[in-house]
Formats: C-alpha cells, structure tokens, sequence
C-alpha cells in the first residue's frame, strides 16, 4: 500500500512538471499577401537562420513598431539578427536579400501577422524553394506565433512534421 503512494506520489510530480514546460498563450493567424505594401513607420527586422547558402530555416519577421505587440524569435541567440529602427523600404529590401541569398530559393511569399483583434502586427517573408530539392512543394516551413503575457509575441520556426519523420532522417535538414 505505501509503495503505491510514493508511486501515485512520483507520478503526479512528474505530470506537473512536465506541464510547466507547456507554453501557455494565444496563437496568432497569418495569411498570405499577393503584394506587401506595409504602413509607414519604422520596424524591427528579425532575420531569422541564414546559417549558410543552404539553411532552410530561414525566414525574415518585419515588426512593426509603436504597436502594444513585440515579436522575439525562439531559439539561440546565434540562429537570429535582429536590426532596429529601420524604415519600411530598407526593412523589405533587407529581408528580401537575405532570404534570396538562399541556394535553391525559387520565390517569396510575403504573409501578414495578426493580433488578437485582427489588426496586422507584422509581416514574414519566408523563401520558397525549388520543389526537387526540398520537396512539398518547395515550403518546408512551420512558423508560428505565439501570444504571451504584456504584448510579447514569440515566433517558432521549424520544419513541417511530415518532413521531421522522413526515415533515415539524420537531422540536418540542409540542401545536399
């Protein structure tokens, strides 16, 4: 009988911390844009990835500044940049040069961030490749957004499941 306590007891610890590690938050929608003719103002350039010519984990996050909202890239410090103050003109520019630096980049689409009350917060430009080298239609691409407390938003990049669980998969994810 005690030794089904500490078990109960053990069980239960170990449920609540693996909770604790669940992020809790509102996920914000985007959608696609035929064209990208941002508002005015200054934004905050996050470039995210961009390791080499070959990293498909490469996107480019135009924030816009002033808003209630600010979007900060998940992950190590090293895997993103992040350029402040920059006019809506030279944030495009930017980030539309350092997604095309890509290897097999073929084209962009330009997709638009949404807050709660659906107004724009942002924009992403994300490459997409050509399809013999990456496969699903060249958007091997997650990106996700999430709300948390007092305005943060933070954005997960990662690779679609489907090609996560690719047999043989060795976890690089680079162009050959």
């Amino acid at each position: 009988m005690n030794t089904c306590r500490v078990s109960l007891w053990s069980l239960a610890v170990v449920i609540l911390l693996g909770l604790s590690g669940c992020t809790s938050g509102t996920l914000l929608a985007t959608h696609a844009l035929s064209g990208l003719e941002p508002a005015g103002g200054s934004y905050t350039l996050i470039l995210h990835g961009g390791q080499n010519a070959r990293d498909l984990r490469t996107v480019a996050i135009l924030d816009r500044d002033g808003d209630p909202y600010t979007i900060v890239p998940f992950g190590a410090a090293f895997n993103y940049r992040i350029v402040k103050g920059l006019s809506v003109g030279e944030a495009v520019d930017r980030g539309e040069r350092f997604i095309n630096d890509l290897v097999s980049y073929r084209t962009m689409e330009r997709r638009a961030i949404h807050g709660p009350d659906n107004s724009v917060i942002g924009y992403e430009l994300r490459p997409l490749y050509m399809p013999l080298t990456t496969g699903m239609l060249g958007d091997p691409l997650q990106t996700s957004y999430l709300l948390q407390a007092e305005g943060q938003v933070t954005v997960y990049v990662d690779f679609k499941h489907s090609w996560d669980d690719w047999p043989g998969d060795d976890g690089d994810h680079m162009i050959p």
